[in-house]
């Protein structure tokens, strides 16, 4: 059996005199396991932020339905394009709101192991031992040239483009999703001496912060609150880039 042990987050706009186009789903009860995420509307068009919560209440709906069966059949093609199409609804009703675009990024965990569906630049880590490994992979211009091995990491910090989105859930743009399953025996490396895994996931807003240092003490790393606060401090003291979300989540198997 497994436990949710402890959750932290935040979710703030970079200005406050405006609205946050990021919205978050904290950890819900879904047959017997835990569903949450992270949506980060396109700040580049109309209906952003109606976007992003168009995917995060949709999820919060899964409850009353059958589309969640456990993490090793959870349908994520049929969520990511049931979304898709409320947010072309969207679109059809309001002209204002016909780019609107959002990225997505969940979680599903049991007693199975986890299941995570992703579009976008928002992403997903798993604590080992001392550090945070990046599961998902960016949807972005950047990574494509790194996937065509055209320029290295250090080569792309002097390339433009780096925001530039691929793909992401609206009525216009092509849907191109990942899906990564992680069973139990998949995550055992990931487990601490008390057999809990923590996973975060992070706005574009967020990692762009963290990976600069990615870094804090064993202490912090081993509890979401305290790297939930300890980031955000980080981030305020740096200087928000974008609208910044985390959600962090300990499991005990």
């Amino acid at each position: 059996m497994f436990s949710l042990i402890s959750c932290a987050s935040f979710s703030i706009a970079k200005n406050p005199n405006k609205q946050n186009e990021d919205s978050i789903l904290l950890p819900i009860r879904l047959e017997e396991g835990y569903l949450f995420g992270i949506a980060d509307g396109v700040g580049s068009y109309e209906g952003a932020r109606e976007a992003s919560n168009t995917a995060t209440n949709f999820l919060m709906s899964l409850n009353q339905n059958s589309i969640i069966k456990n993490s090793q059949f959870i349908d994520i093609k049929d969520i990511f394009k049931k979304i898709k199409y409320k947010i072309e609804l969207l679109s059809n009703e309001n002209e204002i709101f016909k780019d609107a675009a959002t990225t997505l990024t969940l979680c599903y965990v049991d007693n199975y192991g986890i299941r995570i569906g992703h579009i976008g630049d928002s992403r997903l880590y798993l604590k080992l031992n001392n550090q945070l490994i990046q599961i998902t992979k960016d949807h972005t211009r950047h990574q494509q040239l790194l996937d065509a091995k055209l320029y290295t990491a250090k080569q792309l910090k002097k390339v433009s483009g780096k925001n530039i989105l691929t793909t992401a859930l609206s009525k216009n743009i092509d849907m191109n999703y990942d899906e990564y399953y992680l069973s139990l025996e998949d995550l055992n490396e990931y487990r601490d001496e008390e057999n809990n895994i923590i996973i975060n996931i992070m706005s574009d807003g967020t990692h762009s912060i963290w990976e600069t240092r990615p870094k804090f003490s064993p202490k912090t790393l081993s509890s979401p609150l305290a790297f939930s606060s300890s980031l955000l401090r980080r981030i305020n003291r740096v200087g928000a880039e974008d609208d910044h979300s985390l959600i962090s989540v300990k499991i005990q198997f």
